[in-house]
């Protein structure tokens, strides 16, 4: 059993056998049973159903919350990775997923295609009591469609935090467009919205240009540098259509850190690490006029890699990240880290042609 089955089967058991004194235990097997067709739906995180695109940057796909990039680049890259280890995205959330026709089309097929030994009977008559004709939504809230959603709660399968994951566990419930949703942990709000744009955010790939090209030397100095223009500032917008709710998270660098992959190396600067400059890029290109310069961005290896592997070359740029939402609110994310390694050949001869 692979580990994406594996949380499913434990979603669907902490759902039945979870602590839930203020409920029925009806409630709690209904939750189950009806929403067992949704727990797949849940580890993939279905994309939204009614117009407004789900957004998926690799890692997940967030059900009714549109993602959008600016930025960076289209291919290649990947995603920060927080600098804080005491700061994640949401381990799950709420989040409207069902018009009524469609809350109703998805019972109906659990209610038609589901075996009765699987509960199914209990279940039924719970879904009909709390959501059916004879219910206060008067047949899951059809005469209300185009006035609202069904929200219900998602597990993030990118989080590590299990019990997290599990913690959305309440049944459907319904919130008109334009009204605020329960406040309860999970539900979405514009602070959410940036964190999970923090996730979706992707940046380039850091592979820096170098001077000499293929080959270094041996006690010659190697300049370093990254184009502005590739790495300038990249934000995400994560909105919940219906409700006016939208955050904005931008990742914009501020230094470039190299490792030489070798002990037997000098780093420039001493540092390590080379800022960003005024005009948006990191370190200077090599211009023979500069030939005796020391180079503002760049390494020096001392031995050669004759008869050896190269060395693997680290480069990593830090993000600064932080958030505006439509609500007003904002601040600061942890920064993230992104980087890539290159590999190094060094050779051991007394002249280069640059």
């Amino acid at each position: 059993m692979d580990n994406h089955t594996g949380d499913i089967r434990r979603a669907r058991r902490a759902l039945l056998t979870g602590p839930r004194s203020h409920r029925r235990a009806g409630t709690v097997l209904v939750t189950a049973a009806l929403l067992s067709a949704m727990t797949a739906g849940v580890a993939h995180a279905d994309r939204g159903t009614t117009g407004s695109e789900g957004g998926s940057q690799g890692q997940e796909v967030f059900a009714q919350v549109s993602i959008s990039q600016s930025g960076g680049s289209s291919g290649g890259g990947g995603s920060l990775t927080p600098t804080s280890t005491s700061w994640s995205p949401p381990a799950c959330y709420y989040a409207p997923t069902h018009t009524p026709s469609e809350f109703k089309a998805q019972f109906e097929d659990y209610k038609n295609n589901t075996p009765l030994h699987s509960g199914k009977g209990e279940a039924v008559r719970w879904h009909e009591e709390t959501y059916g004709k004879a219910s206060e939504y008067e047949d899951h809230n059809l005469r209300k469609e185009g006035e609202g959603m069904w929200w219900r709660g998602h597990m993030n399968m990118s989080h590590p935090d299990l019990e997290g994951r599990l913690a959305c566990n309440e049944p459907p419930f319904w919130v008109d467009f334009g009204d605020a949703p329960p406040a309860m942990p999970g539900v979405i709000t514009t602070r959410m919205l940036s964190e999970m744009a923090y996730q979706a955010l992707r940046v380039p790939d850091t592979e820096v240009e170098l001077s000499p090209v293929d080959v270094q030397t041996v006690n010659l100095d190697t300049w370093a540098w990254l184009d502005g223009a590739t790495f300038g500032p990249v934000s995400v917008t994560a909105s919940l259509a219906g409700w006016n709710l939208s955050a904005t998270t931008t990742a914009t660098p501020t230094g470039l850190g190299i490792e030489p992959g070798t002990g037997d190396a000098r780093v420039y600067p001493a540092s390590g690490t080379c800022p960003v400059n005024g005009d948006g890029t990191i370190g200077t290109p090599y211009s023979s006029p500069r030939a005796e310069d020391t180079p503002p961005c760049g390494m020096r290896y001392l031995r050669a890699t004759t008869g050896r592997s190269p060395y693997p070359m680290r480069a990593t740029v830090t993000w600064e990240v932080s958030w505006s939402g439509s609500d007003g609110g904002g601040g600061d994310l942890p920064d993230g880290v992104y980087g890539s390694t290159q590999d190094m050949t060094v050779q051991e001869v007394q002249a280069i042609v640059r």
